[in-house]
C-alpha cells in the first residue's frame, strides 16, 4: 500500500521543490552574456534532443499555439540561435535546428552547471558525492526506460 502511485506522488511533490530550492540557493545558473527566456531555453533543449523539428512539432512539445511558436522561432532565428531549412521530402514543411550560436550557448550552460555542481558537491564526503551522483543516474535510467520515443 505504501508503494501506490498516489503515495509516491505525494512524497515526490514534497521533495522536488526542496531539491530544486537547494540548487537555486547556489546563485546564477546562467552563463555570462546574452540571456534567453525560459521558453527560448526550453526550445533549444528540445531541439538539441530532437536534432531537427518542424515549427508545429516544436509548438506541440512546448504546448504553444502555432502563432506563438512561430513568433518564438522567428525571434530565435533573428538572434542566431536556430536556423531553418525547407524539408527535402515535403517542401511545405520547414525544419528548424540549432545553429552554431545555439550550440555554443548550450556548451556554456553545461559548463556553468558543472561549476554549480562542483560548488554544491564540494562539502560532501566522497561516499555521499558518489551516492548523490549515482542517485541521479538511477533516476535518469528509470525515466529513460519508460520514456516514449520522439516522433
Amino acid at each position: 500500500e505504501d508503494n501506490m502511485p498516489e503515495n509516491n506522488a505525494k512524497i515526490l511533490a514534497e521533495l522536488a521543490p526542496r531539491i530544486m530550492n537547494a540548487f537555486h540557493d547556489l546563485g546564477s545558473h546562467h552563463p555570462k552574456g546574452e540571456k534567453l527566456s525560459m521558453r527560448q531555453f526550453q526550445a533549444l533543449m528540445i531541439l538539441h534532443a530532437s536534432k531537427k523539428l518542424t515549427v508545429s512539432q516544436l509548438c506541440n512539445k512546448l504546448g504553444l499555439a502555432a502563432s506563438t511558436g512561430t513568433e518564438l522561432v522567428n525571434r530565435m532565428i533573428s538572434l542566431g540561435y536556430i536556423e531553418k531549412e525547407t524539408d527535402v521530402q515535403n517542401h511545405r514543411n520547414i525544419n528548424i535546428y540549432i545553429a552554431p550560436k545555439g550550440f555554443t550557448f548550450l556548451k556554456e550552460r553545461q559548463k556553468t552547471l558543472e561549476e554549480m555542481f562542483v560548488r554544491f558537491l564540494s562539502p560532501f564526503e566522497e561516499e555521499d558525492r558518489a551516492n548523490f551522483t549515482a542517485s541521479f543516474q538511477n533516476i535518469w535510467d528509470i525515466i529513460a526506460k519508460y520514456k516514449k520515443p520522439h516522433k
